[in-house]
């Protein structure tokens, strides 16, 4: 009887445990990277635009350059219930 309750125990224990933090950390540090990508791609498009001689392609060119954008980011993996 005891080796059930033990049994029953440890897996409600480690049964809610993911073991893909690995896969979290390496997903978070490629949209990250990708981000980097991006954000430069963007500035770089909306600093040829501020060279344009049409002042109101210069005026949106730097109200789009001030504009922050939202990074995207995971929720970790979840813990089980006793947060081991």
């Amino acid at each position: 009887m005891r080796k059930i309750i033990i049994c029953t125990v440890l897996l409600i224990l480690s049964g809610c445990a993911t073991k893909d933090y690995s896969l979290y950390v390496d997903a978070q540090k490629s949209i990250s990277r990708d981000l980097t990508v991006k954000e430069a791609a963007r500035l770089n498009a909306l600093i040829e635009m501020t060279k344009s001689n049409d002042p109101t392609v210069k005026a949106v060119g730097i109200m789009m350059i001030q504009q922050n954008t939202k990074p995207i980011q995971l929720e970790p993996p979840k813990r089980n219930w006793f947060g081991f």
